[in-house]
């Protein structure tokens, strides 16, 4: 049974903000970053678990296109928090007799993808904590 997009979409529900924090884009971005990551797992998950469910049409997240455009505009950092992911469902294309579109193979590639890049933006993330943690410590 295919799973619904909009079980996949809440993602920043509840989320506490911590002030000034806010303000530093390197950390917006990083933040926006591991929360695309999150949902492009969430809904890679749910087009490899369809891969046999007749009909289903796989899913993908957009995200950096809006966001480069944003930084094109040099937007204020709580502007750039009103960018939201879009997910967009691929209803062209059918690989297959059942009108499933879910090609395995790329969606391990996309998975394998999506978690080196969220690797990446934790490491980074961890970084900069670090210096900021620094910077409180006066170190």
């Amino acid at each position: 049974m295919a799973c619904e997009l909009a079980q996949i979409l809440p993602l920043e529900k509840g989320r506490k903000k911590m002030g000034w924090i806010n303000d530093d884009l390197t950390l917006l971005l990083l933040e926006k970053a591991l929360d695309v990551c999150a949902l492009r797992h969430k809904v890679i998950a749910n087009n490899i678990a369809n891969v046999d469910t007749p009909g289903f049409k796989a899913s993908r997240v957009i995200f950096e296109e809006k966001l480069k455009r944003a930084l094109k505009e040099s937007l204020l950092p709580s502007e750039l928090q009103k960018i939201r992911p879009e997910l967009v469902r691929d209803e062209e294309s059918s690989l297959r007799e059942d009108l499933n579109n879910v090609d395995i193979e790329k969606e391990m590639v996309r998975l394998s993808e999506n978690t080196l890049r969220y690797n990446i933006y934790a490491q980074l993330l961890t970084v900069k904590l670090g210096i900021l943690r620094a910077a409180i410590q006066g170190k």
